[in-house]
């Protein structure tokens, strides 16, 4: 839920030629292609585990000004909020529920992504000096607190969305507030490597997000799914979220996603720094016709691809969104999945035909019982397990094949942490489940303490 935008780009949309060519500025030459994480944490009280407050001398507003007091963050500021901070290219931002996302620059290799959240985890923990009742947790659901006892962050953007969303998602709120993720962009070189790196992403996606499910407690004990921001997302606005099975047809054109965008309805417009809610107008109209006496402007488009929330959403980039928050060493291992499936012609090509066979209605069924049933569900009637194995030996494949030297370290030991889950059927969250049990003794202080990440 992007904090900077670019109101600045404000050319007048006269008509939708104006975006014909959009995607087609963004194709990158394949030796220029990079990969880049975005990934989302919960600050909570250290001793009770409920999400830390917006305001007060230990909220987000406080460690947000710290950073920026003391790591070179500069803060970008709402109505005298910090809402964001950003350095150079990398920017930590703020969800609804105050959860921290860091959105670091991409990259060409995992390695460097690696480097990356060890950077960040050192900055974080700098701030325990002055704020060490406070902590962070890696999970895709808050697996303390109630969702009254969350934050909300001052942002007008959140207000418009929340109210649209009342009557458009009936668990709105909760994804807003209480849900995580980490989230993989990578690059295109072509129109026709962008729309077949979507369907491949679309058809692979309920898979790894199965692989990586992680959000199966809820305030202090199981809660039945094993990726419970997985049925929070299911239950989402249908015109902006959700897996967009169309675009798993052949022959899809750049042309057919700016289709997509054109026709879905509109949440909000910005004018000099003042959010103008535009309640259910489709984006093809308001270019027709303008909203208030505004016209519509590249920003404003840019602004409403922001807006839209499939699994694997096309902008600048493919964002690829299905995975649960995973702990700081298996971020990494999201990344270095993709990269190994998307970025070599050949292997995408592998991995989309072990998914080629299921129907539009198979990949739907699919996606709505992963949050359940894991690895163990089934995608037209064939169990997904094997072929989540195979993936994982297909990205190895593909990672190899991208070394640029002989003597270059090979992304495969990425994969390497998660062949265990593949080969034992079983995802973070199935491990956490079996240690609920055992070693944790089913008390939430000692989930807290596995759960931190610092």
């Amino acid at each position: 839920m992007s904090t900077l935008t670019r109101e600045g780009r404000s050319a007048v949309l006269r008509s939708e030629k104006d975006l014909e060519y959009y995607f087609h500025a963004f194709a990158k030459p394949r030796e220029c292609i990079r990969v880049g994480i975005e990934a989302e944490f919960f600050p909570v009280n250290r001793k009770t585990g409920r999400a830390a407050a917006y305001e007060g001398p230990s909220g987000v507003h406080e460690l947000l000004k710290a950073m920026a007091r003391k790591l070179g963050y500069k803060a970008v500021l709402e109505e005298g909020n910090i809402i964001a901070l950003q350095k150079g290219e990398q920017q930590i931002t703020l969800e609804p529920g105050g959860q921290m996302e860091l959105s670091a620059p991409p990259v060409f290799n995992v390695f460097e992504i690696e480097e990356q959240i060890r950077i960040f985890l050192d900055e974080l923990k700098t701030l325990q000096k002055d704020f060490p009742e406070v902590t962070w947790i890696a999970s895709g659901f808050h697996p303390f607190s109630k969702l009254e006892e969350t934050a909300w962050v001052p942002k007008k953007r959140y207000e418009i969305m929340a109210e649209r969303f009342k009557t458009r998602g009936a668990l709105s709120r909760e994804m807003m507030r209480r849900t995580a993720t980490n989230q993989i962009n990578v690059d295109y070189t072509s129109e026709e490597n962008a729309m077949a790196s979507l369907r491949t992403a679309l058809g692979l996606t309920s898979i790894v997000s199965a692989l990586f499910a992680n959000s199966c407690f809820t305030e202090g004990k199981p809660n039945g799914f094993l990726s419970c921001r997985m049925e929070v997302w299911n239950q989402m606005d249908p015109d902006r979220s959700g897996l967009i099975v169309e675009f798993t047809k052949p022959g899809k054109k750049f042309s057919d996603y700016l289709e997509y965008l054109l026709n879905m309805p509109m949440i909000f417009i910005l004018r000099e720094r003042n959010w103008i809610p535009v309640e259910g107008l489709r984006f093809r109209d308001f270019i027709k016709r303008g909203y208030q006496g505004l016209q519509a402007t590249l920003g404003d488009f840019e602004l409403h691809l922001s807006a839209a929330f499939p699994e694997v959403r096309l902008k600048q980039y493919l964002e690829i969104r299905g995975a649960d928050c995973q702990r700081p060493e298996l971020i990494p291992s999201v990344a270095a999945f993709w990269k190994g499936i998307l970025y070599d012609a050949e292997i995408q090509k592998k991995a989309w035909s072990l998914v080629a066979f299921a129907s539009e209605k198979e990949r739907l069924n699919l996606h709505s019982s992963i949050a359940g049933q894991g690895l163990r569900a089934m995608l037209g009637g064939k169990p997904i397990l094997p072929i989540a194995q195979e993936l994982a030996e297909l990205a190895c494949e593909g990672l190899g094949k991208q070394k640029k030297a002989p003597d270059s370290k090979n992304e495969c030991v990425f994969i390497e942490r998660i062949r265990k889950f593949a080969q034992a059927g079983k995802s973070p969250a199935d491990f956490l489940l079996e240690d609920w049990k055992t070693e944790l003794k089913e008390d939430p202080q000692a989930l807290l303490r596995r759960l931190s990440i610092v």
